[in-house]
């Protein structure tokens, strides 16, 4: 007799509910509202008149998720702070290390931080999860099955001694000549005096042990020959330590030069210089030795064959090992590669950018995360290390997603699997590194439904009380 009426109520205290969980939750990080969805209950057997049929109530639904994107809250100052500008969600483990479905779930609060081990995790202490990437920061696994927790390293690992220094040259080709065909300026070479050589220039690089040295190069105009021909020749120095140039193949032959000049504090060295030709039109057109390389400490300089004499030379051996000093490694192999032009003006420039390959130990100065999803540690050495890309998930139905707490769902039957996803493709957003998303929820809105479901309970209470009045004017019939 009062089924309506007692339908009523509870419908309207489960919108009443529902609008109450919303406003709660109007500052919850990457919250979704819900929405109490109603539907009438009407029965009619085949020998009832439906024209007349007044129906038996109302009943819930569904509660449904409405995933409707979140304002993003702007610069937060902490890169790790994660929004998602679109239909993805992160993917967050519960384990460390155990990587299935049943231990992965899914949220859209991006509020992140380390925890004592150096993970990035939730403020629950679940583990965000990412793809693996190669050297040029690509996915090379889009599988959620193979994501892992992410490490954050407080220091680069080892250091990396160089083996391949790049650097180029334009040699400025209306200096004057400093010496002739018949004497070379590498004779009165003084390494310390800029007047016996045309220009120089410096570039870092390290030993086994992450340690910096300066290599310095000094070119030295020599002359020009009676086919125009401008021949340069390029010294190199390891921490003010002259440095032979070795070769690398049974048919170069390095210049052997010695310089004689009692005033140089080069006197009576011997060096192994590089020889630099250039034709007319300011092209190199060949270089002696063809391929450079700095002599190493195990015997690289042995073709030719080249014997010191030592009461000419007795104070430096020209190898690397002895040039940085001793105790690293003796077998560190440093290629150099070198491009010249000689062009224009009487400028001496660096035409292209001076690269080092190896590198020191670093710390950590700063993490980011890029739109794609790119983890990028950096370090005080320089280096920047990807760490991976952040994880994402796609649903058919996010509305099905089960409800588990702390911002997070579970995939369901109704949800769909998860699609394994990365940010900035498809349809799952992307990343905005230090933001956060807001709650969805609009407070005005809510509040004009909270009004709503509360004139509902109390008109459905009127109705109560007038049925109940009705029956008491029934009982009362004498």
């Amino acid at each position: 007799m009062f089924g309506i009426q007692l339908s009523g109520l509870s419908v309207h205290q489960k919108f009443l509910d529902t609008t109450s969980n919303n406003i709660a939750n109007a500052n919850t990080i990457g919250f979704k509202y819900s929405r109490a969805e109603f539907a009438d209950i009407y029965t009619n057997s085949v020998f009832s008149n439906s024209r007349t049929a007044v129906g038996l109530g109302a009943v819930t639904s569904t509660v449904a998720q409405q995933f409707k994107q979140g304002s993003l809250s702007g610069d937060t100052g902490n890169n790790l702070d994660m929004a998602i500008n679109g239909n993805g969600f992160f993917v967050v483990n519960s384990s460390e290390t155990t990587n299935n479905y049943e231990n992965l779930s899914y949220t859209r609060a991006g509020a992140f931080e380390l925890n004592n081990a150096g993970y990035i995790v939730t403020p629950q202490g679940d583990y965000l999860q990412a793809y693996d990437v190669n050297d040029n920061g690509k996915v090379s696994n889009l599988d959620l099955n193979s994501t892992h927790s992410i490490l954050i390293p407080h220091t680069s690992g080892a250091p990396k001694a160089t083996s391949v220094l790049s650097i180029g040259f334009n040699l400025p080709a209306n200096a004057d000549p400093l010496g002739s065909a018949a004497e070379s300026a590498v004779t009165k070479f003084d390494h310390s005096d800029s007047g016996t050589y045309t220009c120089s220039t410096s570039q870092t690089m390290h030993d086994s042990l992450g340690g910096t040295h300066t290599l310095t190069y000094y070119f030295l105009k020599d002359y020009v020959d009676d086919n125009d021909n401008t021949v340069w020749r390029m010294l190199t120095y390891v921490d003010d330590v002259p440095v032979d140039l070795a070769n690398v193949s049974d048919t170069d032959t390095t210049d052997i030069m010695q310089v004689s000049s009692s005033t140089s504090s080069d006197d009576k060295s011997q060096f192994s210089v590089a020889t630099l030709t250039f034709s007319s039109d300011g092209n190199l057109s060949t270089t002696k030795p063809s391929a450079f390389h700095l002599k190493n400490a195990q015997g690289e300089f042995t073709k030719p064959d080249i014997t010191r004499d030592p009461a000419i030379d007795k104070t430096r051996t020209g190898n690397l090992y002895e040039a940085m000093g001793g105790g690293i490694s003796n077998a560190q192999q440093v290629q150099l590669k070198p491009s010249f032009t000689q062009y224009g003006s009487s400028d001496f420039s660096i035409t292209t950018t001076a690269s080092d390959d190896g590198y020191a130990s670093g710390q950590l100065t700063n993490v980011e995360v890029t739109e794609d999803g790119l983890i990028v540690a950096s370090y005080s050495n320089g280096k920047n290390k990807f760490l991976g890309m952040v994880a994402m998930a796609d649903f058919i139905n996010p509305q099905g997603l089960k409800k588990i707490g702390d911002t997070q769902w579970k995939a369901s039957y109704e949800s769909g699997e998860p699609i394994a996803s990365q940010a900035n493709v498809g349809t799952a957003g992307t990343i905005k590194d230090a933001n956060l998303e807001d709650s969805n929820v609009d407070l005005t809105a809510q509040l004009v439904n909270l009004i709503l479901a509360q004139r509902g309970y109390q008109a459905n209470s009127q109705a109560l009380q007038t049925q109940n009045t009705v029956m008491d004017a029934i009982m009362n019939v004498r």
